[in-house]
């Protein structure tokens, strides 16, 4: 999936979001291993402990106490402005606690955080699909047009002949444009509407393939990328470990990540709308998510996307654990021509907005 613009309007209130999130229960699967680093790069909210974890087994969560009365505003775990419970289950909010007493499609109760999450993330995306095809297609998003893009594309380089893998790959635009420069090109996405879109695109520049996929669970052998490119993707990861994992299983050892995401340091509620403030330290340590509609160019989404933040150390000791080396970590920021002369800019962009990390295989 791409990432939407980032002019948002009303943005919901951030929400700090427990650690055990859920990229493995979009498949259903409730016993991928995970190694025993993540707890010590993801300290925990209050009222949720973690066991130390088997090597066969994840992390799991358990109650530490009870919520205060949900009219006090003192629960556990809850910011300032959460005073009930329909608050912290909204879809996004990873309420305090293992289960969600709610149903689903057969009328089945969803028990687990995790999966009430990825089912949710993927309700929101396809009714987002169409707007994202006209946002992108038409050229609306300028943070992408005139800064992310160029700079992905640097950093991707000469790539005539390689195998690439664009990982989340929304409407496929990324993908053309790979194809054109002679890449032998696959595209993945969660949203079956973004890839029915990106394969009954016109591609000129050459054809792309598209298949639905999610990042944790990828289509392909072993070692078969040169490069893969995740393109505005792991801010909608709510954890991205496993994601990581089998993308270094799908790429040649020496192969590359490129990795674009909205900065970790800087990114907070507003930030494009002149929020200077800085992430307090008890927010920045864990994994955050931040539920808002966005607004590209006068057009509203029709749903909220939550997207998710985590420290830089996470993605250095994560990328590590994955068999990855950082090579390279980039800033893109517009020039100070483009600051001096486009008011747009010196409104849109008043803090560092995105991080670019390059990393090998070993």
């Amino acid at each position: 999936m791409g990432l939407p613009d980032l002019q948002q309007r009303r943005p919901r209130q951030q929400r700090l979001h427990t650690p055990e999130l859920p990229v493995a229960a979009q498949h259903r699967r409730r016993d991928s291993a995970r190694d025993r680093g993540l707890q010590r790069r993801l300290p925990l909210l209050p009222g949720v402990d973690v066991h130390p974890a088997r090597d066969e087994t994840r992390p799991r969560l358990r109650r530490q106490a009870r919520r205060a009365d949900p009219g006090t505003g003192t629960a556990r775990g809850r910011l300032q402005g959460q005073t009930n419970e329909t608050d912290l289950q909204h879809a996004g909010s990873a309420a305090q606690g293992h289960r969600l007493n709610r149903h689903v499609g057969n009328g089945e109760p969803v028990e687990d955080t995790a999966q009430a999450i990825a089912i949710q993330t993927q309700e929101r995306w396809e009714a987002n699909a169409d707007y994202w095809v006209k946002v992108i297609r038409e050229r609306r998003d300028r943070y992408r047009t005139e800064l992310t893009d160029a700079a992905m594309l640097d950093a991707i380089g000469p790539c005539e002949g390689l195998r690439v893998l664009d990982a989340g790959c929304g409407e496929g635009y990324l993908s053309r444009a790979l194809t054109g420069l002679g890449a032998d090109v696959d595209g993945v996405d969660a949203c079956q509407s973004l890839i029915d879109a990106a394969s009954d695109h016109p591609s000129p520049e050459g054809k792309a393939r598209f298949a639905r996929a999610t990042v944790d669970d990828l289509p392909f052998a072993d070692g078969t990328f040169d490069l893969v490119v995740c393109n505005h993707l792991f801010s909608h990861l709510p954890d991205p470990t496993d994601a990581l994992r089998e993308i270094g299983r799908v790429l040649k050892s020496g192969g590359r990540l490129i990795l674009l995401t909205l900065h970790p340091c800087f990114y907070v509620e507003h930030s494009e709308r002149g929020a200077a403030q800085s992430v307090p330290a008890a927010q920045y340590f864990s994994s955050r998510g931040i539920d808002q509609r966005f607004l590209v160019d006068g057009l509203e989404s029709p749903a909220e996307v939550t997207s998710w933040l985590r420290p830089l150390e996470f993605y250095a000791g994560t990328l590590r654990d994955t068999g990855f080396v950082i090579a390279d970590l980039r800033e893109p920021h517009p020039s100070e021509g483009m600051m001096r002369e486009d008011p747009w800019w010196r409104e849109g962009f008043p803090t560092a907005m995105f991080m670019l990390l390059i990393a090998e295989r070993r």
